[in-house]
């Protein structure tokens, strides 16, 4: 007799071995040959059925219910097989197989009748109601329920983790306890205190993590941070990746453990089952919903006002006083008119307006020539001012020296380049910012860089103004 129990015992675990893995045909081709070769065993029924049922087709699940009620013939108060056929008839469709459906809550009432509060009990309560009840709680919202509650009544990790294996010992069978075993061993390893803290406090650690996203997402464009400072909302993935990895590998070695041998139905459980998962609250509900608008909402602020930000622009009024350095300004000068008609009216985008001025005391050789447009030029490149360079070359006056210089108080960039036109030495500074792009031509009589740029600031501050100018000499 022994021998043949070990036979038995033998063919489950190999077919229970081939069902957790996902070979169907396998399970059921060794559940098969076990019942031919060893007669009638409840669990290789269970797994008979299982395996087809596993299949989700019509067919199969005709012979999983075959395979149940073969084995409750020979085993009427066997509660897994009970449970199991109870399972498949309240998934069962009312149209489609309407027999079969009015047989679920009949075994469901057998199984409460049988072992009230017993884990298949439970199980079919929480699965079973079909499209008529609320839907049964997620695999992970169960598994961190679980682990709350033991975690809030042992308190100390270890002590509680040492419980749940004690527990999923009396009850080998039992998946939802040793999915919390394995979860409560692996929150009690030292340096996971936070990844506990997030399934001790959820509703708490949930508000952290909003109220840093809104921060963050403030912060960028309040604090004119860059862009990819947004990407700082991602600091708390540390916490919460591994906590979900650490979830799903604990319920992965659940899966992967023993099967379990046969339970003694008539024995009393060591330790009192768990309580069913409750359905979200209210409180949950509304926390969910806030965190979602506040953070979706901050996002949207977040990127009207930065785009804002970057669109803006300063409205500039032109207004050149009539001498500048002391050069009186010649608007009757030859050269203003060549300055002109090279200025496109394209360069504002119908947005501004061009100018150009010409001063020295020789209208006919000015001594310094300015041109420029105002617009918005927020999408003008940083060193849209280089191309001086390139045009001083198309123009045969290769530059001699090219460097960087302070755009002053008005912002942007500036730019300048001596070059020589003729043997005459020439120096050119031209500038760019949001609200315009110009350029400050003036002989070069051996000054420093500095003071070139300096000049080039004066003539660009004195003709461009955030405001009306008034025209004033400087």
């Amino acid at each position: 007799m022994q021998a043949e129990h070990h036979e038995v015992m033998s063919a489950y675990v190999e077919s229970e071995g081939h069902l957790r893995a996902g070979r169907f045909a396998e399970a059921r081709r060794a559940a098969r040959d076990a019942l031919t070769a060893e007669g009638p065993e409840a669990r290789l029924f269970l797994v008979l059925g299982r395996a087809h049922a596993a299949e989700n087709d019509d067919d199969h699940d005709d012979r999983a219910e075959a395979a149940y009620r073969d084995g409750l013939d020979a085993f009427p108060d066997d509660l897994d097989l009970l449970a199991a056929y109870a399972e498949l008839c309240l998934a069962a469709d009312y149209l489609d197989r309407p027999a079969r459906h009015r047989r679920g809550p009949e075994l469901a009432a057998r199984i409460r009748e049988l072992a009230p509060g017993s884990p298949q009990a439970l199980r079919v309560e929480r699965g079973g109601s079909g499209s008529r009840g609320p839907k049964p709680p997620s695999v992970s919202r169960a598994q961190l329920h679980d682990a709350r509650l033991v975690l809030a009544a042992v308190g100390d990790p270890a002590s509680a983790a040492a419980r749940a294996r004690d527990q999923a010992g009396s009850r080998p069978g039992d998946d939802r306890l040793a999915v919390l075993a394995a979860t409560l061993t692996a929150l009690a390893r030292p340096g996971r205190a936070p990844l506990r803290w997030m399934v001790r406090a959820p509703l708490s650690t949930a508000l952290l993590r909003a109220a840093w996203c809104i921060t963050v997402l403030l912060a960028v464009p309040a604090l004119h941070l860059p862009w990819w400072s947004r990407l700082a909302v991602f600091a708390l993935l540390p916490l919460t990746l591994p906590l979900n990895a650490l979830l799903r590998r604990a319920r992965a070695r659940a899966a992967a453990r023993p099967p379990a041998p046969p339970a003694d139905a008539t024995a009393a459980p060591a330790f009192p089952t768990l309580p069913p998962v409750p359905a979200y609250t209210p409180r949950e509900r509304v926390t969910a919903v806030v965190v979602l608008v506040a953070v979706v909402a901050t996002g949207v602020l977040s990127g009207i006002w930065s785009y804002r930000q970057y669109a803006a622009y300063p409205r500039y009024t032109v207004s050149a006083p009539d001498r500048l350095l002391g050069l009186p300004r010649q608007d009757a000068s030859p050269a203003l008119a060549r300055i002109e008609s090279a200025v496109s009216p394209d360069l504002t985008d119908g947005t501004g307006r061009t100018f150009a001025y010409v001063y020295g005391p020789d209208p006919d050789q000015p001594a310094l020539m300015m041109w420029g447009a105002t617009g918005d030029f927020h999408d003008a490149p940083a060193d849209a001012a280089a191309t001086i360079e390139q045009a001083m070359d198309a123009t045969g006056h290769p530059a001699r020296a090219i460097w960087k210089a302070d755009p002053g108080g008005l912002g942007g960039s500036m730019r300048c380049v001596s070059y020589e036109v003729g043997n005459a030495p020439m120096a050119i500074c031209a500038w760019v910012d949001k609200g315009s792009i110009g350029a400050v031509y003036f002989a070069d009589e051996g000054q420093t860089h500095e003071a070139s740029a300096r000049l080039a600031r004066s003539a660009r501050e004195a003709v461009m103004h955030r405001g009306t100018g008034d025209g004033s000499e400087v």
